[in-house]
């Protein structure tokens, strides 16, 4: 029955170009789970003029269940990052993720990662759209790999007030591509993720989403490429 599931869900129609490669190659299916806490807040509490200067935190644990014994815990990541307010619909960020990699059958490892993030909001009636540029250097700690990584990220929500006016529906696609050669994956497209779900807010502070996250991973030559399908949860609260 699961590989059914996983098999109807990887038909699901995504942006075209970056699943072309699953016709192409050899392809992991497996499951998991993505969930996050996320804190987030302005300093306007410090300073009336400091309003618009904005922080984000939060953990984020991934599992897999790639081993015969069931889920095992993939990676954990901690994300810090710091953001200014351009206009009403534009910011800019910088930001440093801690990831602490496992690796099935592999050594575990640590790796640094900065970014800088063009962030733009946008609404037309109900519908809210967002769209996320992202510029990443992935540093394994360990032997100074360095991989540099381009994300564009789109999503967009729309509330479900007839059911609940505190509930919402969102959808989103991003693709990755490395800008140079590394160990970390293919020069050019290497990733796809497919996200989808529902969002409640509980009050003017905390909120919750839940939902699916596809992440297809074009691997290196002479490996499987992987799709995990996983369950995304994430808790966040607004200071």
């Amino acid at each position: 029955m699961r590989k059914k599931i996983l098999e109807c869900i990887k038909t699901v129609p995504l942006f075209g170009l970056a699943y072309v490669p699953i016709a192409q190659a050899l392809t992991d299916d497996m499951g998991g789970t993505w969930s996050s806490l996320t804190l987030s807040g302005s300093l306007h509490a410090v300073s009336a003029n400091l309003a618009d200067v904005r922080w984000l935190l939060m953990e984020q644990a991934r599992t897999r269940d790639d081993n015969p014994e069931g889920m095992r815990l993939a990676e954990n990541l901690a994300f810090a990052q710091i953001g200014y307010g351009l206009n009403q619909h534009a910011s800019v960020w910088l930001g440093y993720v801690h990831d602490w990699g496992h690796p099935l059958g592999k050594a575990s490892y640590q790796e640094s990662r900065p970014y800088q993030d063009f962030l733009w909001n946008s609404s037309a009636d109900a519908w809210r759209f967002t769209s996320r540029t992202r510029l990443e250097e992935r540093v394994r700690q360990d032997c100074g790999e360095l991989g540099i990584r381009l994300r564009q990220l789109v999503q967009v929500s729309y509330p479900l007030a007839w059911i609940d006016d505190k509930l919402s529906v969102y959808a989103g696609d991003e693709t990755l591509w490395y800008l140079n050669g590394n160990d970390y994956g293919r020069s050019g497209f290497s990733e796809n993720r497919a996200l989808g779900g529902v969002s409640y807010q509980f009050d003017k502070a905390l909120g919750a989403d839940l939902g699916y996250l596809g992440q297809y991973v074009y691997s290196l030559p002479g490996l499987d490429n992987v799709f995990t399908h996983n369950v995304q949860f994430n808790l966040r609260y607004q200071f």
